[in-house]
């Protein structure tokens, strides 16, 4: 059973890999002289920490995947100073680089943009990408409120762009073993969902402040940094979306010392000035599915000791899943039968019987990881963008995302329960 369900769990295994192709943007790819495969030039938009993981993702995605349908290049990035973008170019293999970013937007050589600045310039860039006709693979959360993010998902359709988010955990192959668990029946009815992204990465008061703590940059905070993997989980997951949203924010560090710099910096390396901060380290919410399942989501980056606590439990009415990102390549399966006395979570372990598995390791048991899961990502967007499809998740998927994180907002500047439904401009939808 849990091989036919790994096998069948591979790249085009959701839905939204077999959608209609997007109006006018199947590219008419050749090989070119020599016989090579055809290419996709990608243009990079902030080369940190997430940029560099991004770039990582194109190559590996080449070395791995062979280039098929269509090679990635790392064409050219662009970043805060042209001395930056300069250094990036260099160190991460870009052909070249720019001294602003509208330039790679403009480039007519360039057939992705790959934005991976801080929140508040995505909607900006990919409005402006929009426009230019280019693709676009854009961080989450998509921008700083359902407004806007919804308003690039709509300009993306209209233009026929193939869009996609960087969800990336919802890339690991055993995402898709337990999403098809659930479709099959296999644990009953969803009654209920845990999620948890725990971490200490801002727990020392001596971390300096950084863009991630201000509102004005980020739009949120741990609800829209972290929060937004927990509730791709859930959707990704649960075949019913959250209609309802109850949540606390709180600051639990409010102010940080200055370090001159946006980025991360380590801790102790600010001066003696201190800035506020104005976005939340913790949030709890209690959620309500359309279908009648209720759930519990856990947030932090200030929980001491606790480096990368990412799972969650699916509960339903004949069994459960649950999954541990210690252990990021297992999941955990219940069944209730058979006898009593031997029931028991049952353990399901990745292995090159999925084809996106296969691709990297030829046995069971080597561990693939953060990285991977991003070449990934890379990968089924570029598979798309090849054949003029929709990629999975979409703009349209992350808006409905930011949807969420907004209602999460508002219940706590409001104190009560928010029916999604408020926020943005229309109902959501899978």
């Amino acid at each position: 059973m849990a091989a036919r369900l790994i096998a069948e769990a591979g790249p085009g295994f959701d839905n939204a890999a077999n959608r209609d192709p997007l109006p006018g943007r199947r590219l008419e790819m050749e090989p070119r002289e020599g016989g090579d495969m055809p290419e996709l030039k990608v243009g990079l938009i902030g080369a940190g920490w997430m940029g560099r993981a991004h770039a990582m993702a194109y190559r590996t995605a080449r070395l791995v995947f062979g280039g098929k349908p269509a090679a990635p290049v790392l064409e050219v990035v662009a970043d805060a100073t042209e001395e930056i973008a300069a250094r990036a170019a260099a160190e991460l293999g870009f052909r070249r680089h720019a001294r602003d970013w509208r330039e790679v937007v403009e480039d007519p050589a360039v057939d992705i943009v790959d934005i991976t600045t801080p929140n508040d310039m995505h909607y900006e860039v990919a409005m402006a990408a929009i426009a230019a006709g280019k693709h676009i693979h854009c961080e989450k959360p998509l921008t700083n409120d359902a407004a806007t993010s919804f308003a690039m998902a709509e300009a993306a359709e209209k233009a026929g762009v193939t869009t996609t988010v960087g969800f990336n955990y919802i890339k690991n192959p055993v995402q898709g073993v337990a999403r098809k668990l659930v479709e099959d029946g296999e644990i009953g009815a969803v009654t209920y969902f845990r999620g948890l992204f725990n971490s200490d990465s801002a727990g020392r008061p001596d971390i300096p402040f950084a863009w991630r703590n201000s509102k004005a940059r980020a739009g949120s905070g741990v609800i829209g940094d972290v929060g937004a993997h927990c509730f791709a989980y859930a959707r990704h997951l649960v075949p019913e979306p959250v209609e309802e949203v109850m949540c606390d924010l709180r600051i639990v560090v409010p102010e940080r010392p200055d370090a001159g710099t946006a980025g991360w910096a380590s801790p102790g390396s600010g001066g003696s000035a201190m800035v506020p901060v104005d976005t939340d380290d913790v949030a709890t919410a209690m959620i309500r599915f359309a279908g009648g399942a209720i759930g519990h989501l856990e947030m932090s980056r200030v929980s001491l000791g606790r480096r990368m606590e990412i799972g969650y439990d699916i509960t339903g009415t004949e069994g459960a899943l649950r999954y541990q990102y210690e252990r990021i390549n297992e999941l955990q399966h219940y069944r209730e039968s058979g006898p009593p006395e031997t029931r028991g979570f049952k353990r399901i372990e990745m292995g090159p019987t999925d084809p996106r598995y296969a691709a990297f390791f030829p046995v069971s048991g080597i561990g693939a990881g953060y990285s991977d899961f991003k070449a990934i990502e890379a990968q089924e967007f570029l598979e798309a963008v090849a054949a003029g499809r929709p990629a999975y998740p979409d703009f349209r998927w992350g808006a409905e995302i930011q949807r969420l994180i907004d209602a999460c907002i508002l219940s706590d500047a409001e104190r009560r329960w928010v029916k999604v439904a408020e926020v943005g401009p229309r109902p959501p939808r899978r």
